[in-house]
């Protein structure tokens, strides 16, 4: 049997303010992410998971929907889920990188919704919940 692997890609409509702790953060959870989860097969689903926040100021994030795409023939999961501005702006590099984990959680629970039975999510989840002892045993809100 061949194992599917599936890659995270991150970017993100940031905030010029937030835009440098963004961009070590986020290059630092894309690599651990890839790097402990690429022996893991969660399904032929989703081959590309492209994971792109919104962290934007109040001023730039009114009126700016968010995006959760997945396009099933390409295999390819789109996501663009808002991460609290004013939040990241004082947290701690840990808190930032939580921030950015329940954004990634998040869009894995609404794919596990849309495409039960071929995207393991709930292992998905789990797995990345182990990574982060901090936020283990956190509850995350419902996926709308």
């Amino acid at each position: 049997m061949t194992l599917a692997i599936m890659k995270f890609w991150f970017s993100g409509e940031v905030d010029s303010r937030a835009a440098n702790t963004f961009r070590t953060i986020r290059k630092e959870l894309e690599a651990r992410l890839n790097a402990e989860l690429a022996d893991r097969d969660y399904g032929s689903a989703i081959e590309k998971f492209a994971i792109i926040p919104m962290l934007l100021g109040p001023e730039f994030a009114e009126g700016r929907p968010e995006r959760r795409l997945v396009k099933r023939k390409e295999r390819v999961a789109d996501y663009r889920l808002s991460i609290d501005f004013d939040a990241w702006q004082a947290g701690s590099d840990l808190d930032r990188t939580l921030l950015l984990v329940e954004n990634v959680l998040k869009s894995i629970r609404d794919i596990g919704r849309k495409l039960p039975g071929s995207f393991r999510a709930v292992e998905l989840e789990e797995d990345i919940r182990r990574m982060f002892p901090e936020i283990a045993n956190k509850t995350m809100e419902p996926t709308r």
